[in-house]
């Protein structure tokens, strides 16, 4: 999988690939601005449009590239070009040399695509005055847009909206990947994502240690998950999943009937309700219990979720307590997460899946907090509580207690409904049931959790249930 990187990191880094391929800092822009131009050079009428930065040498790079091809095109400048750093200034002036114009103003022609060049990963602070009002005037021309390694307004390394941001139909990213590009408002904003390494060497890269990666489906080549013929129900683990109170018999359901499908080989659903035995006439395949103290695994299950569906009386609160304090590794999720804020410092076996209400609990704060840092709030929970962290969410971040992070590209916002995360707490816990270390049970699960969504191919309408019947359909 592929390292991630800050907007400090990406300082260092752009340095050593100059150095790495024997080159200069603006030799560098023009072999980032060839990149982008591949994507640009399609469109007859183009707008570029640069702001106070190397963002817009990189524009003026690929304006001037159009004009060599013929193309017409148009640089929209918001600042005098003698006030661009250096490399900028240096492609803005051989723009012109090449017979490029320049405006000051918004241009009353039209265009078949606009290059946004307004600002790179160094933005720090919200976006004001006339460049609030250039982005403003982007996103309202109905026009195909092309942002230059990041849309203007977005976080590079949080996804966080700096007051305004440029809506884009591609993101041509370069060097490498930042995480806002994944996380939080990322994926709205981006479009179509690409990635142009600029043949930078791998030991540009290595110099720069990162402990924040992008997931990929590498992970669901996991040797752990390869069942030998001469088995048995048993050498696939035993899950025991607590939950299902006052009416949430749904939530447990789908998560017993979704870590069956991730290859447990035994499953036992536990509830307060009376009803708990008519989970059989729905799914067979999954044991029930009534009451945990009356459970048949609790003793001998390789692991306990314990949230789906659980409430927050004090029924609830003995349940999770009975299941800590038979010391096994657990995946926490739903209403236990909410019961066990303060309360609790683990041994590293645990998984909590918070969503960023929950997430907001655990840290003592409130969701807008959470979500300025996705990757921060997901590293202060696995440390405060010793345990992975899987912060759902557009981009969830998967938090380990070394202090390793994981962004997953996947999913969509049809994932946003009633029992999913139950889903994927059945299949945390089945995976870690079935040997996997929790780190590696939480990013297979969020990874084939997401793709099976993609691939439901539902649109607005996905519901849980379709995820857990497309599982088995990943090839794994």
């Amino acid at each position: 999988m592929k390292k991630i990187y800050q907007s400090e990191q990406i300082k260092i880094i752009d340095e050593l690939a100059a150095k790495h391929l024997n080159i200069n800092s603006f030799e560098l822009m023009q072999k980032a601005g060839s990149a982008i131009f591949s994507y640009v050079r399609q469109y007859q009428n183009i707008l570029v449009v640069a702001g106070a930065g190397n963002n817009a040498g990189d524009g003026f790079i690929i304006a001037q590239l159009a004009l060599k091809q013929g193309l017409n095109v148009t640089v929209w400048s918001l600042i005098p070009i003698e006030n661009l750093p250096p490399d900028a200034y240096h492609a803005a002036t051989l723009y012109l040399q090449s017979g490029g114009q320049i405006i000051t103003q918004p241009p009353q022609a039209r265009f078949d695509c606009i290059v946004d060049a307004l600002f790179g990963t160094g933005l720090c602070r919200d976006i004001k005055g006339r460049f609030a009002e250039a982005v403003h005037w982007i996103n309202s021309q109905n026009t195909f847009v092309i942002a230059v390694d990041i849309p203007s307004g977005l976080d590079a390394d949080t996804g966080k909206i700096m007051a305004c941001v440029i809506n884009a139909d591609i993101t041509v990213t370069v060097i490498c990947y930042k995480a806002g590009l994944f996380t939080n408002n990322g994926k709205d904003q981006c479009g179509t994502l690409f990635c142009e390494d600029l043949d930078i060497p791998s030991l540009a890269f290595s110099q720069v240690p990162s402990q924040i990666n992008l997931l990929d489906k590498s992970v669901l080549k996991h040797s752990g998950l390869n069942h030998r013929h001469n088995s048995h129900k048993g050498s696939f683990g035993q899950v025991l999943i607590a939950g299902g109170h006052d009416g949430m018999l749904g939530a447990l359901m789908l998560a017993g009937r979704s870590a069956l499908r991730t290859g447990c080989g035994i499953v036992e659903v536990v509830s307060n309700c009376e009803q708990a035995v008519m989970i059989s006439i729905q799914c067979p395949e999954l044991i029930t219990a009534s009451n945990i103290k009356a459970s048949r695994f609790v003793k001998t299950a390789d692991v306990i979720a314990v949230g789906p569906g659980l409430g927050l009386n004090q029924q609830s609160r003995e349940v999770l307590e009975y299941c800590l304090a038979q010391n096994k590794p657990m995946v926490i999720d739903a209403d236990a997460i909410t019961l066990i804020v303060e309360k609790y410092k683990f041994n590293n076996n645990i998984v909590l899946t918070p969503h960023p209400k929950e997430a907001a609990s655990l840290l003592k704060t409130d969701v807008a907090e959470i979500q300025s840092n996705r990757v921060e709030a997901a590293i202060k929970i696995s440390q405060k509580y010793n345990a992975c962290v899987v912060l759902k969410g557009s981009g969830t971040v998967v938090a380990d207690t070394n202090g390793d992070v994981f962004i997953c590209p996947f999913g969509y916002s049809g994932m946003a409904t009633a029992g999913m995360g139950d889903v994927l707490t059945g299949m945390v816990a089945s995976l870690m049931a079935q040997g996997c270390i929790p780190i590696d049970a939480a990013n297979i699960a969020v990874v084939w959790h997401a793709i099976a969504a993609d691939n439901c191919k539902k649109g607005n309408g996905l519901i849980a249930s379709d995820v857990i019947q497309q599982l088995a359909n990943e090839v794994l």
